[in-house]
């Protein structure tokens, strides 16, 4: 048997032989498809990753191997990665990427990426967007926050974004500032609305406005500018459920306009920036105002019409009453001539003037000469004067 070399070779020597057998078998570039599973730079401007492939059921690792971008390469990829696909490199980001195999005997095998393909991650992109769109519309929940009914007066608004945001000023100045002194109450959620970390942040915002929900009326979600790589978490599929389920109605302000993002598609109303959503909640009080002022238009004139009627209608009540008043006087006038001709025909003074006279006894009228005392003075009442008679003798015949 051989006798058995006991010092062995160095450790460094086999990995130089490993560099020299990779350098020799992969000296090319190669375009590698591949999944981030990781990414982070620092503050030479280097990207680190880790790359990896996973089982078709898309939850287990069956590769993985660590890659980098170096400063001078990144700062042209990133731009025009951004730019292209509109989103950021991050984990979860399905790539195309030209390499060269590196093989350091500190640091162990690693990637060098030279240049990225964008075409092959929108591809991908669009695909976990149709995917996430079938997904709401297969949960039955797509339309639910469009329809919701809008509240008539919207004054009461939680708003959703980072208060050092431009777009949150610019919503707050044009809302406080309106030209017709309309009266809004804002209330703010801070969140971060760009980055990997917004889809979550958002998400706990809304769970923070849900938990005081009766008391607003609308959910403003804005951002104002930025790059349209800082729409990705918009795409997210756990916060577009939450917008699309949300009790109340949910405004999207998020300033852009190449794309719309999933959360502006499930929204109850999509505008393009946060002063856009402004005056759009100003217009909504301009149009009830001008409704009412049409109301009261109406109102005003069904009053004129009705006034205009019951003044008619009293006119000619009170020429009625007037001229039923001015026949019932000259009748009751007519029967009081008639009375008075009755009572005048009645009159003793104007039976006396025909030659009568009335007998009176003791204050009272003798109609009966049976009644007659001889020994007491009578008193005869004529047309024209009395006599009175002390002194008589009195003689009579008995009426038949």
């Amino acid at each position: 048997m051989k006798q058995q070399n006991t010092t062995g070779i160095l450790l460094s020597d086999l990995l130089h032989k490993v560099k020299l057998a990779l350098d020799k078998q992969l000296p090319d570039s190669y375009w590698l498809s591949a999944e981030i599973n990781e990414l982070k730079t620092n503050a030479t401007g280097h990207c680190y990753l880790i790359l990896a492939e996973k089982e078709e059921d898309g939850e287990q690792l069956k590769a993985k191997v660590n890659a980098n971008i170096w400063s001078s390469a990144f700062r042209l990829i990133k731009p025009y990665f951004e730019s292209t696909t509109g989103r950021p490199l991050a984990a979860g980001m399905k790539v195309l990427v030209k390499v060269n195999v590196q093989y350091h005997i500190l640091y162990g095998l690693s990637l060098n990426i030279t240049d990225i393909e964008p075409a092959y991650t929108m591809g991908d992109i669009a695909v976990q967007r149709r995917n996430t769109i079938a997904r709401l519309e297969s949960d039955g929940v797509f339309d639910m926050n469009r329809e919701l009914d809008f509240p008539v007066l919207p004054q009461r608004i939680a708003v959703i974004s980072s208060e050092q945001a431009a777009g949150y000023q610019d919503f707050i100045h044009q809302l406080y500032e309106n030209d017709y002194g309309y009266g809004f109450r804002v209330t703010l959620f801070p969140s971060t609305v760009q980055g990997n970390a917004a889809a979550e942040e958002i998400i706990a915002a809304l769970d923070a406005v849900n938990n005081f929900r009766t008391a607003f009326d609308v959910v403003v979600i804005i951002r104002g500018g930025g790059a349209v790589a800082d729409l990705a978490c918009f795409d997210d599929y756990t916060l577009a459920s939450n917008v699309a389920q949300f009790p109340l109605p949910v405004l999207t302000g998020i300033g852009h306009n190449k794309d719309e993002s999933v959360v502006d598609m499930v929204a109850h109303l999509s505008l393009k920036t946060p002063t856009a959503v402004a005056d759009h909640l100003i217009n909504r009080l301009m149009e009830e105002d001008a409704e009412l002022d049409n109301y009261s238009t109406i109102l005003a004139g069904i009053t004129a019409t009705v006034l205009n009627k019951e003044t008619l209608g009293l006119q000619l009540m009170r020429q009625q009453i007037r001229q039923y008043v001015e026949q019932r006087l000259q009748q009751e006038t007519f029967n009081l001539q008639l009375y008075a001709n009755d009572l005048q025909s009645y009159n003793p003074y104007n039976i006396l003037a025909r030659g009568y006279a009335v007998v009176r006894q003791q204050g009272k009228a003798i109609t009966d000469p049976a009644c007659i005392r001889p020994d007491e003075a009578m008193n005869i009442t004529l047309h024209k004067g009395q006599l009175r008679i002390t002194s008589y003798e009195l003689q009579y015949d008995e009426k038949k």
